[in-house]
C-alpha cells in the first residue's frame, strides 16, 4: 500500500510555486519592488524545508527508516546541497536573513526582452554611430557560496527542488 503523503505533496507543490516566482523575479531588469527577490527566497526556503518536515510528520517510522539510507546514497555534492538549504533556511528564519551575495550583470539595452517591461508597447531603443558600444543596464544576480564557489541562487534552488522530488518519489516507490 502506498503511503498517503498529501501534506508532503502539497509542500512540494508550494516549493515549486515559490521557485517559479523566485526565477521570474530574478529575470526582471526593472524591479518596482527591489525586496521581492528576498521575500520570494524566504518563502521558498521555508516551503522547501517543510517538505521533509511534512514527510516525517505524516509517516514518521517509515521516514526515519528511509531518510538516513536515502541520504547515504546521495553524492557528496547532493548532501552539501541539503546542508546548504537547511542552513540558509535556518539563517532566514532565526537570524533575519539568508547569506546571499549580489553582483550586477550588465546587459546591452538591445538585449532586453520587451516582455520584462510589462506593456508590450514599451521598449528600449538606442541609436548611435556604427561601431559604438551599446549602452548597458545592470541587473542584480544573487549567489550562494556552495562548495567553494559562488553559484546563482536560482540554479541551486532548482537542483534542490529536483532532490526533494526525488526523495518523495523514492519514498513512495519504497512504500508501494
Amino acid at each position: 500500500m502506498v503511503a498517503m503523503i498529501e501534506a508532503t505533496k502539497n509542500k512540494l507543490h508550494e516549493t515549486k510555486f515559490f521557485l517559479h516566482l523566485l526565477v521570474k523575479e530574478s529575470e526582471k531588469l526593472i524591479r518596482n519592488e527591489p525586496e521581492a527577490f528576498r521575500y520570494y527566497l524566504s518563502a521558498f526556503l521555508s516551503a522547501a524545508r517543510s517538505v521533509t518536515f511534512a514527510l516525517q510528520s505524516e509517516e514518521k517510522e517509515k521516514y526515519d527508516k528511509l531518510f538516513s539510507a536515502w541520504m547515504d546514497n546521495r553524492t557528496e555534492e547532493e548532501r552539501q546541497l541539503f546542508k546548504l538549504f537547511k542552513n540558509q533556511r535556518n539563517a532566514e528564519q532565526k537570524q533575519g536573513g539568508a547569506t546571499v551575495s549580489e553582483a550586477l550583470e550588465y546587459i546591452p539595452y538591445v538585449e532586453i526582452r520587451s516582455e520584462s517591461l510589462g506593456d508590450p508597447t514599451y521598449s528600449f531603443q538606442w541609436l548611435g554611430p556604427h561601431g559604438t558600444p551599446h549602452p548597458t543596464v545592470g541587473r542584480p544576480i544573487h549567489h550562494f557560496e556552495f562548495c567553494g564557489s559562488l553559484v546563482e541562487v536560482t540554479t541551486l534552488s532548482k537542483q534542490y527542488v529536483d532532490l526533494l522530488e526525488q526523495l518523495v518519489q523514492d519514498f513512495m516507490a519504497d512504500q508501494g
